[in-house]
């Protein structure tokens, strides 16, 4: 009876989830799918929803195809300044509306005053229903690798402190298209989400701009779903046992 009394103190603690607070945690990053992001014939490990197919939520395109269609649950909003189409060297990722691939460009922040290793502001996310979600982030796409940015990182403006600290973004740079994976947790209505990248470069020398192609949703279960699912397995444990 002591021990049934332990495991039960034990659920209670797991059941308990805390007040409101987003989380932002990195991922990882994904340099096999290159343009292949909606092609479900090519595995891919860091898709949570398990249909191998990035944005399944939503996605945001930038340069010449300009797509947006924003998830259920946030928008996209641009905070760069610029925008370059792309160019016959930049990469062609598959079209989310199928035919033809789709040449890709950047949403980009040209440094102020030759300045290097600045961190700009590109794209923010304003979450409008509860949510957790995962957001991958598209570089290393333009015809020039050191145009894409060092550092990634996501953190909240609004709503709480969740960061994930500066990620470390420049990890295969042969402009072939990469990925790079957050986690958004616990998110709730009015919480804004900042994406930034610093603009050190090392390939070329310092550059004094950097941009992203795209960025992609897909949701991951909610944290006391997961917790209830690990109760629900250790409940079904403990009557076999018995």
């Amino acid at each position: 009876m002591k021990k049934q009394h332990i495991l039960a103190t034990s659920f209670t603690a797991l059941i308990t989830i805390p007040a409101h607070s987003a989380v932002v945690n990195f991922v990882g990053g994904d340099f096999a799918t290159s343009t292949n992001w909606r092609t479900a014939g090519v595995i891919k490990p860091l898709d949570p929803d398990g249909n191998n197919i990035y944005g399944t939520d939503g996605y945001m395109l930038t340069g010449g195809a300009g797509l947006v269609s924003n998830p259920s649950y946030a928008t996209v909003t641009r905070l760069s300044s610029l925008t370059f189409p792309g160019n016959g060297a930049y990469t062609s990722i598959d079209n989310p509306a199928g035919g033809s691939p789709l040449r890709t460009g950047v949403w980009y922040t040209t440094g102020t005053g030759g300045v290097t290793n600045q961190e700009h502001d590109l794209a923010q996310i304003t979450v409008n229903v509860a949510s957790s979600f995962r957001v991958g982030v598209l570089t290393d796409n333009a015809d020039f690798a050191d145009i894409s940015p060092n550092d990634l990182r996501i953190f909240q403006t609004s709503g709480g402190v969740g960061d994930s600290g500066m990620i470390p973004a420049y990890v295969e740079p042969n402009t072939d298209t990469d990925w790079y994976f957050f986690d958004i947790i616990n998110a709730q209505p009015g919480d804004t989400f900042t994406i930034s990248g610093t603009n050190a470069r090392s390939g070329s020398g310092a550059q004094d701009s950097n941009g992203i192609g795209g960025l992609t949703f897909d949701s991951v279960p909610e944290p006391s779903s997961v917790l209830l699912s690990g109760i629900t397995a250790l409940g079904l444990l403990l009557r076999r046992k018995r």
